[in-house]
């Protein structure tokens, strides 16, 4: 009996710890709008577009006088291209530790018709200058793709550079997962430069670049997630404290003053 009430305190006590740790946290949530560029190295070969390559050429007198390379030219097929990107994103940070961790739902780098939803946990920091209007930002560390809804059928469809001809190649693709998997393990970096809006830093607007590099065994899955592009976002503080409380507060003259 005594055992049980122990551990009921030691839940308890640990439970109001963790309570007091919450008023330390800091929550950021953004709307993000950029382009990136997938550059996913597909071999197009054991994929179902080599199926269309073998529907077409028996057209063109069969494949000694119609080859891939041919038919990768004549339909611009690229194993990179770019999109739009559209989304949301919650920051999350402790105190003032070099921490972050960011949720992404954003828009796919293979469709911009499509979700993709990742979490990203790594070392990084905003750093004001000046009167703390302007800051920078940064991120590195490890990114988990969790689904990406866009990846596989859209992701060859858009390498086709011929656009009146990517609907109907679209056709020769079954609801499946032609390149495996549509999740992953990258290592992502984040550059960004933003101002400011408002005396409580809880609006900013910025611009930031990013580079996701694709770690996933290839034996698991060899096309790859690899993206790099950038955007503009407005970033609104949910809850948190402010960065530097005891530097600057609103001056009824104009300006800022320490």
């Amino acid at each position: 009996m005594q055992k049980k009430y122990a551990v009921i305190a030691a839940f308890l006590l640990c439970s109001s710890m963790a309570f007091a740790q919450l008023k330390h946290l800091n929550l950021n949530v953004s709307i993000n709008g950029g382009y990136s560029k997938l550059a996913h190295k597909t071999d197009f070969q054991t994929t179902p577009l080599y199926n269309l390559y073998d529907f077409v050429a028996f057209s063109h007198g069969g494949k000694d006088d119609y080859t891939w390379d041919q038919f990768l030219e004549t339909y611009q097929i690229n194993d990179h291209f770019w999109q739009p990107r559209v989304g949301f994103s919650a920051l999350l940070t402790y105190r003032d530790w070099p921490i972050k961790v960011l949720g992404e739902a954003m828009s796919s780098p293979s469709s911009y018709t499509r979700s993709s939803y990742a979490v990203t946990m790594g070392l990084g920091k905003d750093m004001y200058i000046s009167d703390s209007t302007w800051y920078f930002s940064f991120l590195g560390g490890y990114k988990y793709v969790i689904q990406d809804y866009g990846f596989g059928a859209n992701t060859i469809v858009n390498s086709i550079g011929v656009a009146e001809q990517r609907e109907n190649a679209a056709t020769f693709f079954a609801p499946v997962k032609p390149l495996g998997r549509p999740s992953g393990d990258l290592f992502a970096v984040r550059l960004g430069f933003a101002r400011t809006l408002d005396w409580y830093y809880r609006w900013s607007v910025g611009v930031e670049a990013y580079y996701e590099l694709d770690l996933t065994d290839k034996i698991v899955r060899s096309s790859r997630m690899t993206t790099y592009g950038a955007q503009i976002y407005v970033r609104c503080k949910i809850f948190g404290q402010n960065v530097e409380p005891s530097r600057f507060y609103p001056n009824p003259a104009g300006g800022r003053r320490s």
